[in-house]
């Protein structure tokens, strides 16, 4: 035990010195020591040694074998069975006995013989292979004391039944009964601390004894290691006289191998064995004679000794010792809830605290809050004066906490030894030496870690508790100057000691507490997270259901716009027709163009925004694109607004659709003129990027990898946070009514995205805008412009050219087959898979299959492509859709022979791409 001692003091003399505490060699040296005589037994009984594997010949027996029969000297027994000595049927019992297993040390066979020399208790057990048998005279007053012992067991049984809960008053009705059993003329519990101390609980003893032990402790040296093993094993000693001389052992001469080192019998669980002299001498300076002591076993675990003493030679009959024994027992059952008794109040206490505490974490919307917080917080547990929460590096302290900062050195230390969950100590400054200036506030620590990660934790601290310990005379030993043995102490007088630096110690059903307390905080965490998960899921849907809403409300306006100009303009044309007035039809017919136009211009944009527009990715050099929009971007943006294109040399090669990176840099030209009402610049910049791994870890919708990078930068009016956080919603602007839909920069953010690349605005208000988008770099070169030639539609078609139209729009299907005639091709027309099927298998030869992607009858354009393809894995086929899905198309990846068009589509670009594909 690691204790701070201060000077000493003798009660009623001169304070001793003491000598501060260093490793006690007192422990070790007695552990090395036998704790009995080898080869030697106490005189009041006789031992043999029989050997089993040799129908149980006697190989040793001690030098008071007369006992057995008036003369009978020990080494006329060796050699000799069993049976020859003690009789057949004992020696046949025994050997079954042995052979069973059934003779272990911890509990012998303990059974009556009648033999020559008289009547005799008989107790064996097998030790390295032997039968032991130690025989015992009993003496004419043994069955009658016997017989006085149950009645007073009874009787001491009942007293111990009617005392209270509490372990002193268990404690001085057992010893009190054991007294009155045994005759011996003091009794005492020895009881064990945490460090193998022991400590007098109680004690009785006769009047004219002065010498009393009760409340006195005594070092772990006094009952080493090994003693304590032992008597966990074997649970009763006696020693009728301390001073008589020990009975030696004679063995078979046969059994002895010279040519092996001598190796004495094993008498650890005899009962017989005497004692060792340091022990005897330990006695005799105490003033004891006769002696016996009992073990106390609870749960298993030596937990105490029932120690008998008298000072002068006493020897308790067999029956006495048996009603010793049993009420020894007794007493060991009811140990655990007397423990108990006295922190029963404080744990329900605590308990109830625990109850309310978690009620109020369940309620509360915050964890921290709730144990720091409230009628009941984290202090109020354990009888703590101080308590704190540890959150990472943040630090709670309730009540008389240590600093912070010293708090957290304490939180690193425990996170760094690893461990179980909770950790406790009574005497912390022993175990985490930086602690030592808190000793006096906190001497007790118990932490309960809250997270995996150990990063979160609550901490209670205990103040020291100084107290005296009383010990039975000094209890540093004092050694032999020459062999380093251990001499015993001369005195028993009460040596006292003031012990510094421990706390009460924490309780098993405190320890349990902060478990529990450890697995509710941690389901309410869980609990929380989940809530707050839940919240945001509902907050993401209702922004998503406002961001429909919105999207809804702006699509039926513009479309409402739009078709109020189709339809009107449809029926000023039938109207000046039915009036003969065809000549107006022309400016009827380009109004409902140009509605169907801009109406077609809206879908690509909710489809971009969507990234569900149908892409045409190719490897496109940017400085080229760029420089050949710089006169249509200068004139849409007018004379006020300087353009100026800063184009880079050895700029990559990017995978993009080179016609909707040119919509998107159109849009936003057009918004850096509506920025700069009064003129200004605008600057298109194109740069190589390397986004490398720790911005894509800031930036979760970016992947780390090579770009090309196109700005868009004006120097206009700029936006504040909260409008370019919402920047690339559909249909929201700040442009007043009328002058912008909300789309522009949906559709550059979509077109982004669905190109595998990303998009970001740096603005400020007042100080302009920088769009910059971020697209991949493709590892091969820009290929030729296979459209850059279009055919008109009164091209001659090639001769015997046939092509399968299908669609289940009979308006378009109409429309296209119209065009194609009209290029001479022949056609074939189908309005689902099922039914493109047969006419394959109808027509010998087909040039080309037109299909819509999106088809009746359980097989789309895609499926139905591929089903074709395998009957005919050169056919060409173009798709033509109004909402491309992806998944339709081969997610973007067409297979060779393959290409699409986007409806609404002009006729020559139809013609052109028909053209283009039956001539390759």
């Amino acid at each position: 035990m690691s204790v701070s001692l201060r000077p000493a003091r003798l009660r009623g003399l001169a304070a001793q010195p003491m000598v501060p505490p260093e490793p006690d060699r007192a422990d070790t040296l007695c552990a090395q020591e036998p704790i009995h005589i080898p080869g030697a037994i106490q005189p009041h009984g006789v031992l043999l040694v029989a050997d089993p594997s040799r129908n149980l010949v006697i190989r040793a027996a001690s030098e008071n074998a007369g006992l057995l029969a008036e003369g009978l000297p020990s080494n006329t027994l060796l050699g000799l069975p069993v049976a020859d000595v003690l009789g057949e049927e004992f020696a046949k019992a025994l050997g079954e006995l042995a052979a069973a297993g059934e003779l272990r040390g911890e509990t012998p066979w303990e059974t009556g013989l009648d033999l020559p020399g008289g009547p005799f208790e008989v107790t064996s057990h097998t030790q390295d292979g032997m039968v032991l048998i130690e025989l015992e005279p009993v003496a004419p007053r043994d069955e009658e004391e016997a017989l006085g012992a149950a009645r007073a067991l009874q009787r001491a049984i009942a007293r111990l039944r009617a005392a209270g809960g509490r372990l002193e008053e268990l404690a001085r009705v057992t010893v009190e009964g054991i007294r009155h059993l045994t005759g011996y003329e003091r009794v005492l519990i020895y009881r064990f601390d945490q460090d193998w101390h022991g400590q007098t609980l109680a004690e009785d003893k006769v009047a004219d004894w002065e010498q009393s032990l009760d409340g006195l402790h005594f070092p772990a040296s006094d009952i080493p290691a090994q003693a304590r093993e032992l008597y966990r094993r074997s649970l009763i000693r006696w020693v009728p006289s301390r001073d008589a001389a020990p009975v030696p052992l004679h063995k078979d001469p046969s059994w002895e191998v010279p040519e092996m080192p001598e190796r004495p019998i094993d008498l650890s669980f005899t009962r017989l064995r005497s004692l060792s002299p340091v022990h005897l001498q330990y006695h005799r300076n105490m003033g004891v004679d006769g002696s016996m002591s009992l073990s106390i076993l609870h749960e298993g675990q030596l937990w105490g000794l029932m120690v008998c003493h008298h000072r002068r030679p006493h020897r308790p009959s067999p029956g006495q010792r048996a009603a010793a024994t049993a009420l020894t027992d007794a007493f060991a059952l009811r140990v655990g809830g007397a423990e108990q008794h006295g922190v029963e109040e404080a744990r329900r206490a605590d308990m109830n605290r625990l109850a309310e505490l978690t009620a109020h974490m369940a309620e509360a919307d915050d964890v921290t809050s709730a144990l720091t917080a409230g009628a009941v917080t984290i202090a109020s547990f354990f009888g703590c004066r101080g308590a704190a929460l540890l959150r990472g590096a943040t630090v709670e302290r309730l009540g008389e906490a240590p600093p912070a900062p010293d708090l957290l050195r304490l939180a690193n230390w425990l996170r760094d030894r690893g461990g179980e969950d909770i950790f406790h100590s009574d005497r912390m400054s022993a175990d985490f030496p930086d602690w030592a200036q808190h000793a006096t506030l906190a001497s007790g620590v118990l932490a309960v870690f809250l997270t995996v990660d150990r990063t979160d934790m609550i901490l209670w601290f205990r103040p020291e508790e100084p107290y005296l310990v009383s010990w039975g005379g000094n209890p540093h030993k004092a050694m032999d100057p020459q062999g380093g043995s251990v001499l015993p102490r001369q005195s028993f007088e009460r040596w006292v000691e003031e012990r510094h630096g421990h706390s009460r110690p924490w309780a098993g059903w405190e320890l349990e507490i902060a478990a529990t307390l450890r697995h509710a905080i941690t389901e309410v965490i869980i609990r929380s997270l989940g809530r707050i998960a839940e919240l945001n899921e509902r907050l993401r849907q209702s922004q998503k259901m406002e961001a429909v809403g919105q999207l809804t409300g702006g699509i039926a306006h513009d479309f409402n716009n739009l078709l109020a100009g189709i339809v009107g303009s449809l029926e000023m044309m039938r109207n000046r027709v039915a009036q003969g007035r065809v000549g107006e039809l022309d400016r009827y017919l380009g109004a409902a163009m140009t509605s169907a136009n801009r109406a077609a211009a809206l879908t690509h944009r909710l489809l971009a925004f969507s990234r569900r527009q149908t892409l045409d990715p190719k490897p496109t050099d940017v400085n080229r694109l760029v420089t050949s929009m710089e006169e249509l971007i200068r004139r849409t943006v007018g004379p006020a607004i300087h353009v100026e294109t800063v184009m880079s040399g050895g700029l990559w090669t990017t995978l993009c659709d080179a016609n909707q990176l040119e919509n998107a840099l159109l849009n936003l030209a057009i918004n850096a003129r509506d920025a700069m009402p009064d003129g200004g610049r605008l600057t298109i910049e194109a740069v190589n990027a390397r986004l490398d791994d720790a911005y894509a870890r800031r930036h979760h919708e970016v992947t780390a990898g090579q770009y090309v990078a196109v700005s868009v930068t004006d120097t206009g009016t700029g936006m504040p946070p909260e409008v370019v956080a919402r920047a690339f919603d559909p249909f929201f602007t700040t442009k007043p009514l009328g002058q912008g839909t909300g789309l522009g920069l949906s559709m550059v953010y979509g077109f982004a995205k669905q190109s595998n690349g990303y998009v970001r605005i740096y603005s400020e208000a007042g100080q302009g805008t920088t769009v910059r988008l971020y697209l991949p770099r493709s590892v091969e070169a820009e290929g030729a412009d296979a459209d850059a030639a279009r055919p008109t539609l009164d091209q001659a078609a090639p001769e015997g050219g046939t092509v399968l139209v299908v669609d289940d729009e009979p308006v378009v299907r109409m429309l296209v087959t119209e065009v194609l005639r009209d290029l001479g091709y022949g056609v074939v027309e189908a309005s689902d898979g099922p039914q493109a099927l047969k006419a394959l298998e109808a027509m010998p030869k087909i040039d080309l299959m037109v299909t819509d992607v999106g088809l009746p009858g359980g097989m789309n354009g895609r499926q139905l492509a591929d089903a074709v393809r395998e009957r005919r894995p050169a056919l060409k086929v173009l798709f033509i859709t109004g909402y491309a899905e992806n998944a339709a198309i081969g997610n973007g990846l067409l297979a060779p022979g393959m290409q699409v068009i986007t409806k609404p589509f002009a006729m020559d670009v139809l013609a052109t791409k028909v053209r283009s594909m039956t001539e390759g």
